[in-house]
């Protein structure tokens, strides 16, 4: 078999742009991509994203968080997730331009490929407060007064909100602790707080205040590069916890990894819909309080209220307590980005070979979408396939030419994300591979126009 190849080549793209002539320049093509009810499996397969969930415990003996003996909690929040995204409702705000866009099943569904354990309380806790440590922010004392259990410190400090709480005296000669304030107020040029402990002995100039902050890791990467190697062939959903007082939150900023944290002290159901709202994010989407393309609505309030058909919308990306709607141009920018960007195809597994999803070529083909194939493609005799975009084969698959068929490929090109696809088979036809039309002239023809490529 003869290989034909161009150039090979590696391309780095930026995943996510925020770009605004980038957006409309990609909703002109959008609709190519939107997969509506009756359109076909073929042209519009359904987008497998596999995901690596990782369950991050604080220790063995209080983990905080999902035990192997529940892991039945985590294929729950799967399976609601994924009816999310399939049996989408109707849209309970009209668009900008007063139409109610609607595409009944995203074809895009969430397959759990992995479940790991990890016991690390660093891991764990993603929003916590700690003491300020830096020594270029710590606070100089000028006394400590016993008598009055008060503490001077140098500069304006009433207004800044970390000391209102509590304050931690370091390297003082006999004070050193946590207190809880009393009260703060200005005093000249300086700050006098009164605590409610009693201080063990008045001094005068030694010593530092420090005060506690939040560190907040929900959408830190620390996660993905210590349990993955920042690992790009999944998409990683961490489910973590908080040692700060905090409702169930989470975060979705990579197509390559999210966090959800406090995943046990809330609904099964609210704790999908917040995942399903950071796959979201995952997947490219923004929020839609400013909306991303044009088939939203104008205006969207938020505040984890019921939608309504007069400012809340019920659309997974909103915040609201509905998330049961995509609009069909948010699903159309999902499959174009997942078909076009490499990187990001390898995060599916569209590109793992399924023989049940072979595409049988039986009449004249012009495919002028880029397309994610499991299978196969068999052009039967006499057919002709001509491919306008980007056409990304799955491991190990074939691409077979009858006797008297074509394949053209004008502009496009046809590939293999891991370069291991076994390229073009000539052959009579497909149930004898091995075996080629008796004359030259009947030998399946390869057709590149306009830059077109095969690489394999």
């Amino acid at each position: 078999m003869k290989k034909i190849i161009t150039h090979k080549y590696l391309m780095f793209i930026v995943l996510f742009i925020n770009n605004n002539s980038f957006i409309n320049a990609q909703k002109n093509h959008l609709e190519n991509y939107i997969p509506h009810e009756n359109t076909s499996l073929i042209y519009h397969p359904k987008l497998l994203i596999k995901t690596w969930v990782h369950i991050i415990q604080k220790n063995y003996e209080d983990p905080q968080n999902i035990t192997k003996d529940s892991i039945e909690f985590i294929e729950d929040q799967f399976k609601w997730i994924n009816q999310m995204y399939k049996n989408l409702k109707k849209p309970s705000l009209k668009a900008m331009d007063g139409t109610s866009p609607y595409v009944p099943n995203s074809r895009i569904e969430f397959i759990i490929d992995t479940i790991s354990f990890h016991v690390d309380e660093i891991g764990w806790d993603r929003i916590k407060m700690a003491p300020v440590t830096n020594p270029h922010k710590l606070i100089e004392i000028i006394k400590i007064d016993k008598k009055e259990n008060s503490i001077l410190v140098k500069g304006q400090r009433q207004g800044f909100r970390p000391l209102q709480d509590s304050i931690i005296i370091t390297n003082s000669c006999c004070n050193d602790g946590i207190y809880n304030t009393k009260s703060i107020e200005r005093q000249g040029s300086n700050t006098l707080i009164v605590v409610e402990e009693t201080f063990n002995k008045t001094e005068i100039n030694i010593g530092h205040v420090s005060y506690f902050q939040k560190i907040d890791k929900n959408c830190h990467k620390d996660n993905w590069l210590k349990f993955t190697g920042e690992n790009k062939d999944y998409l990683h959903v961490f489910y973590t916890g908080a040692s700060h007082d905090a409702k169930t939150f989470g975060c979705g900023p990579s197509p390559y990894f999210l966090n959800v944290s406090k995943i046990l002290q809330n609904g099964g159901y609210a704790t999908a819909q917040l995942t399903a709202h950071e796959l979201g994010h995952c997947l490219g989407l923004r929020h839609t309080n400013s909306p991303q393309f044009d088939d939203l609505p104008r205006t969207d309030k938020f505040g984890w209220i019921k939608c309504n058909n007069i400012n809340t919308s019920n659309n997974i990306m909103g915040y609201n307590l509905c998330r049961n709607y995509l609009s069909p141009k948010q699903i159309g920018f999902i499959h174009s980005q997942y078909s076009n960007v490499s990187a990001l195809t390898r995060t599916t597994k569209n590109n793992i070979i399924n023989n049940n999803k072979d595409i049988y070529i039986s009449e004249d083909k012009k495919w002028e979408k880029s397309i994610l194939i499991s299978g196969d493609i068999i052009i039967k005799k006499g057919m002709t396939l001509e491919i306008k975009e980007i056409i990304s084969m799955a491991d190990d698959s074939y691409i077979y030419l009858e006797k008297k068929s074509n394949l053209i490929v004008d502009g496009g090109e046809i590939r293999n994300i891991n370069n291991n696809w076994n390229g073009l088979v000539f052959c009579k036809n497909v149930f004898k591979p091995n075996k080629k039309p008796l004359l030259k002239k009947n030998i399946g023809k390869v057709i590149l126009k306009n830059e077109g490529e095969i690489n394999y």
